[in-house]
């Protein structure tokens, strides 16, 4: 097999860890397929036929995976290498893929029998890529949240605009949020097909990320049966919540150094340089993952949004340096240096929040 990105440094998976079925499998998928393809994937677009490789060997059901017993393995572990991995070789795919979590987060969460009836009906389907989702509810956090929930007999009627759905193109279902009169969140399961009203709106295009099928989704009057919505809470509380949860190191970012130290030690004589980036990752890792495996939600805050807005510095910087190691040539697209520092750029936003907003902010200028 093709070298697993960070391999011969402190980002590299552990034995174990390389072993999983699971991990192997996509690692395997990913090095042969997916990276070869990385630049022309990041211009054109993210194929159907990358999403129908990762459904063949398995990453679909990774929410729900159960590592061998004999291997020491927690879930938490092989899903962070398998998101590590992706995000690595091919940032453009990996989103679009993982954009289906949330929803099968939700599926398994749901109780009552309707989120038994719910788990039967549409989880199976997405586990194994035959049906791929998609989602918007990030705008939630706004002060005027942009897509509306009226209460309606047996359900709800959604309209409004989804500023960026990623991977609309590709998908069969919308997991979507909308926000009440009375400031309370809807979380609905919209089928794209089947319940209509929804339009994609040209919007401008995007300089990082441009290939993952993002679009602005306009919901005129969307009927949503009480049979397929999967929370309903006060909106105070889902903002809280997901500030939480978001306050974490994601394993993305690591991702992305992985390529940004692979870029380097591919880049002589800067060798050296992508060990040390390597290396400062690997600790920022450790750090991060072990105060969300040993700490409770809620619990070291301030150290969790230091330690993702350090990760994030690190990986512009690694990034920025790639593009001082190629030179010119790092300005047109194409050039996987160029394309790294996009990248780099898009993970300051990516599931941002008010507080590592400001704690990024402040980082990156401490100096000044």
């Amino acid at each position: 097999m093709q070298r697993a990105p960070g391999a011969g440094t402190e980002l590299a998976a552990p034995p174990g860890l390389a072993a999983d079925p699971l991990v192997a499998a996509v690692t395997e998928a990913a090095v042969r397929v997916l990276r070869p393809e990385a630049e022309r994937t990041a211009e054109e677009g993210v194929p159907a036929a990358h999403l129908e490789l990762l459904a063949d060997c398995g990453a679909y059901g990774l929410i729900g995976y159960e590592p061998p017993p004999e291997g020491g393995l927690t879930p938490r572990q092989v899903a962070r290498e398998v998101h590590e991995v992706l995000a690595a070789v091919d940032p453009s795919t990996w989103f679009v893929w993982t954009q289906h979590v949330p929803l099968a987060k939700a599926l398994l969460a749901a109780d009552g029998p309707v989120g038994a009836a719910l788990r039967e009906e549409w989880l199976p389907a997405p586990a194994g890529g035959a049906r791929r989702a998609t989602a918007g509810f990030a705008f939630l956090r706004h002060p005027r949240p942009p897509v509306t929930a009226e209460r309606v007999p047996g359900g709800w009627r959604l309209s409004g605009r989804a500023p960026w759905v990623t991977g609309w193109e590709l998908a069969d279902s919308l997991f979507v949020g909308a926000v009440t009169t009375s400031d309370e969140v809807v979380l609905a399961l919209v089928d794209r097909v089947a319940d209509g009203g929804m339009t994609a709106v040209a919007g401008a295009p995007l300089w990082a990320m441009g290939g993952t099928h993002t679009a602005s989704v306009e919901l005129r009057d969307v009927h949503v049966p009480d049979a397929r919505v999967l929370g309903r809470e006060p909106r105070a509380d889902w903002i809280r919540a997901y500030d939480l949860e978001n306050a974490d190191a994601q394993p993305a970012v690591f991702g992305q150094l992985r390529a940004t130290a692979d870029f380097l030690l591919a880049s002589p004589p800067y060798e050296d340089l992508g060990l040390r980036v390597a290396r400062r990752a690997a600790g920022l890792r450790a750090r991060a993952y072990g105060l969300r495996d040993e700490l409770a939600p809620g619990e070291g805050t301030a150290e969790r949004l230091a330690l993702r807005a350090a990760s994030l510095d690190l990986a512009v910087r690694a990034a920025a340096t790639c593009v001082a190691v190629a030179g010119g040539r790092a300005i047109q697209y194409g050039h996987t240096a160029g394309r790294l520092s996009r990248e780099a750029q898009f993970h300051l936003i990516q599931a941002q929040t008010t507080s590592l907003r400001t704690e990024t902010a402040r980082l990156m200028l401490e100096d000044l």
